[in-house]
């Protein structure tokens, strides 16, 4: 049995396969390329195949990772194969095998994305001023319940990166994985209410890096 790291993009009509149909057509495509995926045991034994960090629906990525026990070593054309397996959108794009010390993926703290937002144009100093807020409350919602929160302490990182005919471009880093997790369309929600004359009519997310604790890519 070895265990191995795959990074791989997820991009197009993909972004819209949501994370329990992620794990099922990975498991089929496994299987398509003839990979021997080791499996639990017990009464109902599934794949050993774990997914870093789910992604929103809708959102593309390229930073993604999943990690993956099988029953013998990986060449390239075993990768190949996967490729051909998989739906256009979805594609391999990294490989390492799991060796001691190699970051879990519950170590994942930190997730960077790019948000291309359609908006009225709208001067990048007020962006500053948004992060030297003492606090940015929104209403956040749980599986439970939903509740005014304070989540200026997740947004790491906020900045205008480029200007588009209609709208900017932003990069957001944002505390993510099982301790905290901030997604980019709160930011927007909590932009909008804090920043004058920001009304995004449209936008699309990119995530770009996936982190650990260190501030270290996974793979």
């Amino acid at each position: 049995m070895i265990k191995y790291r795959f990074g791989y993009a997820k991009y197009g009509e993909a972004k819209y396969v949501s994370h329990l149909d992620l794990i099922r057509l990975f498991s089929r495509s496994f299987k398509r390329a003839h990979i021997p995926l080791t499996y639990s045991e017990g009464f109902n034994p599934h794949p050993k195949l774990a997914i870093g960090l789910p992604l929103s629906v809708g959102v593309t990525s390229e930073c993604e990772c999943m990690d993956v026990e099988v029953d013998r070593e990986l060449k390239k054309e075993d990768i190949d194969a996967l490729n051909r397996s998989l739906p256009i959108g979805i594609h391999i794009n990294g490989l390492c095998e799991k060796i001691p010390g190699t970051k879990k993926l519950s170590d994942i703290r930190f997730a960077e994305y790019r948000v291309t937002v359609v908006c009225d144009p709208v001067d990048p100093e007020k962006f500053s001023e948004f992060m030297s807020r003492p606090s940015v409350v929104v209403e956040k919602k749980t599986k439970r319940k939903t509740e005014e929160c304070d989540i200026l302490p997740d947004i790491h990182a906020l900045s205008v990166c480029g200007i588009t005919d209609d709208g900017l471009m932003l990069t957001m880093t944002l505390s993510a994985g099982p301790s905290a997790n901030l997604k980019p369309d709160l930011v927007l929600t909590a932009m909008e209410k804090y920043i004058e004359g920001f009304n995004p009519k449209d936008y699309d997310i990119h995530r770009a890096k996936i982190l650990s604790d260190a501030g270290l890519p996974l793979l």
